[in-house]
């Protein structure tokens, strides 16, 4: 069976390629690798630069950035665009890229700016040169770095994203995919959601409203899930068991939302206590839906040393 795909530094899989030559195993991938088929990639590597080898870096020479070695003042910025579009133009199938953070070849958020030829950096940081390429061809899948999964809420959407599009391209049935996600899609954004729900509900979809269906699940997941949205869809799946329930069980429900509103509560607790309801009611077509288990269980890690971090 298909798993979804991911692209990532090959630095991130233990392999010895770092500049320094040290090896790094990333936790985060190392949990990833039975669930998921990993391609690795090494920019720097990949243009012919040694292990160990001089740093590199962007610097900034008047409205260009350029890829940098100080110590002997090469440019290396066409050989790395160069290798990183033929990379990228080459790319069969892909669901996601986890790259090195900070890196001055994979970066896409914080890679540190370097005024030319000078020790210091300025504040402003930007992108790698093929973390750059990446973002811009592939903007409507999953990208982030190493430093940014250590955050729960990150990883979560992360996982979330890449498991959803795998079970998009592995469902034989659209509207079967739709029936077990709806939920986790209208999670993203409603108006979307409407337009998925319009395209399912045509009495002869066609070839043509199968391909439109696919692009509009990539957009809805390019949506961010804000807290207001996720309330309101707990509190409708919610609202079916109340006639069930006494006035004390109902006020604690509510108790935990206004919690988790403050922050002061992970969305996942209330979704394990929307599903002690479902399971006590038997409600077979809430249980079965993906968004109360988007992606393997065994993935799930409440670790979290990125505190702070924004999505």
């Amino acid at each position: 069976m298909r798993k979804p795909r991911l692209i990532i530094s090959k630095c991130l899989n233990s392999e010895k390629c770092r500049y320094n030559g040290q090896i790094y195993d990333d936790k985060v991938i190392s949990l990833l690798r039975k669930y998921v088929d990993l391609e690795t990639v090494c920019p720097e590597t990949g243009i012919g630069l040694k292990v160990p080898r001089n740093p590199i870096r962007i610097e900034k020479h008047d409205d260009k950035y350029k890829l940098i070695e100080p110590s002997s003042n090469m440019d290396y910025t066409s050989q790395m665009t160069e290798f990183a579009e033929e990379f990228l133009n080459n790319i069969e199938d892909v669901d996601g890229f986890v790259l090195k953070s900070r890196s001055p070849s994979c970066g896409i958020k914080d890679v540190k700016i370097y005024p030319k030829s000078q020790k210091c950096s300025i504040s402003k940081k930007g992108q790698g040169v093929f973390g750059a390429k990446v973002v811009e061809k592939y903007s409507n899948i999953p990208i982030e770095d190493e430093g940014r999964l250590k955050n729960y809420n990150i990883r979560d959407e992360f996982l979330t994203k890449i498991f959803t599009i795998n079970n998009l391209k592995c469902e034989n049935s659209i509207l079967d995919f739709h029936n077990k996600n709806s939920l986790l899609l209208k999670s993203y954004n409603e108006d979307i959601y409407d337009d998925l729900n319009s395209i399912v509900n045509k009495e002869n979809m066609d070839d043509d409203d199968i391909n439109i269906y696919k692009i509009k699940v990539y957009e809805i997941l390019n949506s961010k899930r804000d807290k207001t949205r996720k309330i309101r869809l707990i509190k409708d799946c919610f609202r079916k068991y109340e006639a069930y329930l006494n006035e004390k069980e109902i006020d604690y429900f509510d108790d935990l939302l206004k919690l988790y509103e403050k922050e002061k509560m992970p969305f996942s607790s209330i979704m394990v206590a929307l599903q002690i309801y479902a399971i006590r009611f038997d409600d077979k077509d809430l249980l079965n839906q993906t968004f109360f288990k988007p992606y393997p269980i065994e993935l799930i890690s409440i670790t979290d040393s990125g505190k702070g971090r924004n999505l």
